[in-house]
């Protein structure tokens, strides 16, 4: 089975009410050069092959040489021409966690935004009961920027 074939049925498995709500979450495939990452403004259940953003890894690899602006609205921009930028082709918008995808280090990746995970990191405590609950799994603080 080739790769994309398998992040669409992973999208479409992941893609039900139980991991997201509307259009959350995304998923993303990649190897040494490319990354493939469910387009903005899509579902998880209606991905096909064709829909996935296809972008140069080395290219996504800039965001994290440059400097940051401090201001909010100009990291943003910053962020959004980088991406676009790094599209293959004109296969549309990448989801804003496009960064985060190419930095994990695992060839499929999927991030699901379930209810009672969200209500769960939204407690007292919650990374410290989530380290308890999930020890393998990765902690990514928000951030209101």
């Amino acid at each position: 089975m080739n790769d994309l074939k398998t992040i669409v049925e992973l999208s479409h498995e992941f893609g039900t009410a139980e991991y997201v709500k509307g259009g959350g979450g995304n998923t993303s495939v990649k190897n040494e050069t490319t990354l493939w990452v469910k387009p903005s403004g899509t579902t998880l259940c209606g991905m096909t092959e064709e829909d996935f953003v296809v972008l140069d890894r080395d290219k996504i690899n800039e965001l994290y040489k440059v400097e940051t602006p401090a201001e909010s609205a100009a990291r943003e921009e910053l962020g959004k021409n980088l991406m676009a930028k790094a599209g293959i082709g004109d296969s549309g918008r990448p989801s804003v966690e496009t960064p985060l995808h190419n930095i994990i280090d695992a060839r499929f990746v999927v991030h699901t935004h379930p209810a009672l995970v969200n209500g769960m990191t939204c407690a007292k405590d919650a990374e410290a009961v989530c380290n308890r609950l999930f020890p393998d799994a990765m902690w990514v603080e928000y951030v209101d920027a």
